[in-house]
């Protein structure tokens, strides 16, 4: 069961109006108590559909017509964000496509989708298409869109995307076949230690890097993070996905990030998987043997 906890309905939205509302908004998503990266999240996905309402809702006067935006909770603590706004009868076509081909995608594609479409348009005013790409990435679940008819010009547009619970750290015990795995922010540390040979190491690791790509803002203003591996044991899926998962975090900050990576002082093979690692990554690691 949903609970709403905003919603805003008007005839007309202008750009003057698009701060003031989304001031409103973030007031009361204060309240809710939401981690940081959900808060994050749901200003950058809220400001982008308010800036689009504004730019579509036209300044005729016309009782008739109703914009809105809503925020609810789900029993699952996700957020979901419905709008209703318009759209020109001529663009209907084209968003369907595109919004399919958005939804289609992955996290990864979808990262590499936005870069490649802010590079082609760098010279250019304005930021086609790279909106609802950004939004698409918060959104735990493809956006699901529909169509009014309005007049012979215009016709409403109505998405719901919902937003993943989002929590600033991540905490995964170990088992007798995956790592610990810490990651806080606030203390700067991000730590994989024990075994890892999981059963489906893509989808273990995947959980991991989706976490970071959520959080990379935050990661991105640390001042002296810290990137911490203390593996007994690791198979060789799990050491191309602990690669990319730090390559991952390195992405956003990789200057300001040192790695320490621990191994059993009578272990050369693993010094060896940590200097082949560090190579591939073009950081330097402190190689730390352990007695």
């Amino acid at each position: 069961m949903e609970k709403e906890f905003f919603s805003f309905t008007g005839n007309c939205l202008t750009n003057a109006d698009v701060e003031p509302l989304l001031q409103k908004i973030m007031a009361v998503v204060e309240e809710q108590q939401f981690s940081r990266a959900m808060v994050h999240n749901i200003r950058t996905v809220a400001s982008e559909i308010i800036g689009n309402i504004a730019s579509h809702a036209f300044l005729k006067e016309d009782s008739q017509r109703s914009i809105s935006i809503a925020l609810a909770t789900t029993d699952e603590g996700n957020i979901v964000i419905r709008s209703r706004n318009f759209i020109p009868n001529d663009s209907v076509g084209s968003f369907t496509i595109l919004l399919n081909n958005i939804n289609l995608k992955n996290q990864q594609e979808l990262k590499e989708l936005q870069q490649k479409t802010l590079e082609n348009n760098l010279d250019y005013a304005g930021s086609p298409h790279i909106g609802i790409i950004m939004i698409r990435r918060k959104c735990c679940k493809p956006i699901v869109c529909k169509f009014e008819p309005y007049d012979e010009t215009l016709s409403y547009i109505s998405l719901e995307l919902e937003l993943k619970n989002l929590q600033d750290d991540l905490k995964k015990e170990a088992t007798k076949r995956t790592p610990q795995v810490k990651f806080d922010i606030a203390s700067q540390t991000f730590e994989i230690s024990g075994v890892s040979f999981p059963e489906d190491a893509e989808n273990y690791y995947s959980e991991i890097e989706n976490w970071i790509m959520d959080n990379e803002t935050f990661i991105s203003e640390l001042q002296n993070p810290v990137i911490k591996i203390d593996l007994e044991y690791f198979n060789s899926i799990s050491l191309k996905n602990i690669v990319r998962t730090i390559r991952a975090l390195l992405e956003s900050n990789k200057d300001k990030f040192t790695v320490n990576w621990y191994y059993d002082v009578d272990d050369e093979i693993a010094h060896e998987e940590g200097i082949e690692m560090s190579e591939i990554l073009h950081k330097d690691f402190n190689f730390i043997p352990k007695n």
